[in-house]
């Protein structure tokens, strides 16, 4: 046995780790929750201001989704610095504060955006929880199973657009509406306040000494300056072209794909609005089974090589994004059903392995800020992606070339993927040699 394996055999977890891993899925399905309640609500919110749906449209929720992108960077060094618990219960509160405000304030337009980029500002810490936690509570066979776990933040965005109409009705305005979302925030905040003061009585172990991690891994765990990986760490700029490509793709495919199957033929596949967003709905529920048996597949099947998922997941992409274009698949409504939901499955296999990547290449005193940055620059890629589909829609009057252009994005993710693969074995032989 090597210094690695004795190290991993002498370590000893805390059950207390998987309440804070209940913390940071309950970030995110915050996050979601609030980022996502006011969407149905567009209809309402607009003439109440006094605008038009277009311009709510992109002050209310465009806006939130910059301000998201941006405000990662902030969390994610905050996260470095304070700790991930205190962050996620800041985060909570700043929400919480938001949502009290909108009966007070928010009858006016700029009034109304101004509280939507601070439910960013809240909810951007949710976006990146997960890596963080996984590296430092997990030991290495539980990290596929807590990556796998995270798929039940999706039911934050089901929440969303569920309660918020919802509330908003029975409040009699949609301002009191979002308003009562703070009994659920602060129920999470009662949670997060326990963990938070009682996580310093269960620490977790560390895996390895400083001096034995690069033995171990090969990585760049002994940097300590996030400046020093960004110059010297090949995995970061890996595992961002991964994020980013990954982003793109999927981001493409959703924005494309239902109006696709709404358009009537020849340009699209002729089933309308309302029965196109049930299809599709069947991809937002394979994907949340796929979150959670990708992280399997790495623990049970791969043994912790996330490249193999990466590439899958891009090979799975390239096939089930565009085959929708073929007369055989849309053409049926079993087999589109069938097919949609296979999409949904497996397109979660190159974030989850990514974020297995980033763990086992980074050290948790600068996951914060590496997370923050691959998710910040991959959000402003995927928003690249869903315009440059556009374009080519708009200037083809097809949908041939913007489903095309997502292949080539596929095709380039496998690129990405194999050179993940590349360091892994690169990694593995080197430990070999170690324990020769």
């Amino acid at each position: 046995m090597n210094e690695c394996d004795l190290a991993n055999a002498e370590a000893r977890y805390p059950a207390f780790r998987w309440l804070v891993l209940a913390a940071g899925i309950l970030m995110m399905f915050m996050s979601m929750l609030t980022a996502l309640a006011v969407a149905p609500l567009m209809g309402v919110i607009a003439p109440s201001l006094g605008i038009d749906i277009g311009t709510a449209s992109f002050g209310i929720m465009g806006l939130n989704l910059f301000s998201t992108a941006i405000s990662v960077i902030i969390v994610g060094i905050l996260v470095d610095r304070i700790g991930i618990m205190k962050v996620m219960t800041g985060s909570l509160l700043l929400l919480l504060a938001v949502h009290l405000a909108y009966p007070v304030i928010g009858y006016t337009y700029n009034a109304v955006v101004g509280l939507r980029i601070l439910t960013a500002l809240g909810g951007a810490v949710g976006l990146i929880a997960i890596n963080p936690i996984v590296s430092q509570w997990f030991p290495v066979k539980e990290k596929g199973l807590a990556l796998g776990l995270n798929c039940l933040t999706m039911l934050g965005g089901m929440a969303g657009f569920t309660v918020g109409p919802m509330f908003a009705e029975r409040a009699g305005s949609w301002q009191t509406g979002l308003a009562w979302l703070s009994y659920i925030l602060v129920l999470g905040i009662i949670f997060l306040l326990y963990v938070t003061l009682n996580e310093k009585k269960h620490q977790p172990p560390s895996l390895v000494s400083v001096s034995n991690k690069e033995a171990c891994e090969g990585t760049c765990e002994t940097e300590e300056s996030f400046s020093k990986v960004l110059l010297h760490c090949p995995p970061f700029w890996i595992g961002l072209a991964v994020m980013a490509l990954s982003n793109w793709a999927n981001n493409a495919f959703n924005d494309l794909s239902p109006s696709f199957l709404a358009i009537a033929p020849p340009l699209g596949a002729g089933y309308g609005p309302e029965v196109a967003g049930r299809l599709s709905s069947g991809a937002f529920f394979g994907s949340m089974f796929g979150i959670f048996c990708s992280g399997l597949v790495i623990d049970k099947v791969f043994k912790g090589r996330s490249g193999m998922l990466v590439a899958i997941g891009f090979i799975c992409s390239l096939v089930f994004y565009n085959g929708i274009l073929l007369p055989q698949i849309h053409g049926n409504m079993t087999t589109l059903s069938a097919w949609l939901l296979l999409a949904g499955f497996t397109g979660p296999f190159t974030a989850v392995g990514n974020q297995y990547f980033a763990i086992k290449n980074f050290s948790p005193h600068v996951m914060g800020k590496v997370t923050a940055s691959w998710t910040c620059i991959s959000n402003f890629t995927g928003a690249f992606g869903v315009m440059a589909g556009s374009y080519a829609l708009h200037h083809t009057g097809t949908y041939v070339m913007s489903f095309g252009i997502v292949a080539s994005i596929c095709v380039l993710g496998l690129v990405a993927a194999a050179v993940v693969i590349s360091k892994e074995r690169s990694a593995k032989i080197d430990s070999a040699g170690v324990q020769a």
